[in-house]
């Protein structure tokens, strides 16, 4: 496989738990790994290439030309930083013979095999990826300008048709739109891509990107009444658990009831290995993820984490 990922100097401790649960996952075969940042330190450089070494994966290193970003609007408020619109330049920073990528987030863990998700067959569309299930903005059609009956997708895990996107020479659509519609990007990159490609994104099962918002109550409620089986299944055996949102599984007020599959993989990663959770944050951590467990079997309302507010 060929996996992609962008980072900056403060997301490399993440960016190396990500691809240390990737590559443990798929052993039977070896992949490429495609980094691309700016001005990323030497020493971080160095750690995230040995985490694809030590799995006998290939590295390849993208410097990203800041200048083709000064336009990208993210505001100081922003939970992101500009490396979000990274995944934009991949049709053209990539090398040519590559007709397909799986673009990954670093606030991601995979505690599964991606192969059956790196098969899905792509023909006639730009990418695959998992809708938000009710969790973007409600005014997000009106304001991106399309029919509803499309969905939001979520851009943190993206399987990218490559040929596709240089065909239609998509990197150079984006920038127009975001020159002429700056003011309409909420999501940053994300926006850009479902104004652009909602009737080109093959959407895939929620298995391939449970985001933090699907272990709140709102979107389990909805879930559960279109087919409790597969919600119990993936939310209780993530197989891609997106930590898309405040606060972290690294940051200490996060209540995610699968904060320690982070910590599990971190822990393979040498350059991070003495970053722990104390006993007592391991204990609440347990208990939130049993008790997360018993909410859903009991069907009934929890703690803060799971309304939503």
């Amino acid at each position: 496989m060929d996996i992609v990922c962008s980072t900056d100097n403060n997301y490399v401790q993440h960016c190396c738990c990500m691809l240390v649960s990737f590559l443990e996952n798929s052993k039977e075969d070896r992949h490429s790994i495609h980094v691309l940042s700016e001005e990323l330190k030497p020493e971080y450089l160095k750690q995230i290439k040995d985490v694809v070494d030590s799995y006998k994966g290939q590295f390849f290193y993208y410097a990203v030309n800041p200048d083709c970003l000064k336009f990208c609007p993210v505001k100081a408020t922003d939970h992101l930083s500009i490396a979000t619109y990274y995944r934009l330049l991949i049709a053209n920073l990539l090398p040519q013979n590559l007709k397909r990528v799986l673009y990954l987030d670093c606030d991601i863990v995979i505690d599964g095999s991606l192969k059956e998700l790196w098969d899905t067959p792509l023909t006639g569309y730009a990418l695959a990826a998992v809708e938000e299930l009710g969790s973007s903005a409600q005014d997000v059609y009106e304001r991106l300008g399309y029919d509803a009956k499309y969905g939001y997708f979520n851009a943190g895990v993206l399987l990218v048709n490559l040929e596709y996107w240089r065909k239609k020479d998509l990197t150079e659509i984006f920038f127009q739109y975001m020159a002429s519609h700056s003011d309409k990007l909420r999501a940053h990159d994300q926006d850009v891509l479902n104004a652009l490609l909602h009737d080109k994104c093959l959407h895939i099962s929620q298995k391939w990107n449970v985001e933090e918002a699907f272990y709140h109550y709102y979107i389990i409620k909805k879930w559960r009444k279109r087919d409790k089986n597969e919600m119990k299944s993936i939310l209780f055996h993530p197989l891609i658990l997106h930590y898309s949102w405040k606060p972290k599984p690294w940051e200490k007020s996060c209540r995610h009831p699968f904060r320690l599959k982070y910590f599990e993989y971190l822990g393979k990663v040498v350059a991070f290995s003495d970053k722990k959770l104390s006993l007592g944050e391991r204990m609440m951590a347990h208990y939130d993820k049993f008790y997360f467990k018993l909410l859903i079997n009991l069907g009934v309302k929890g703690h803060r984490f799971y309304t939503l507010e």
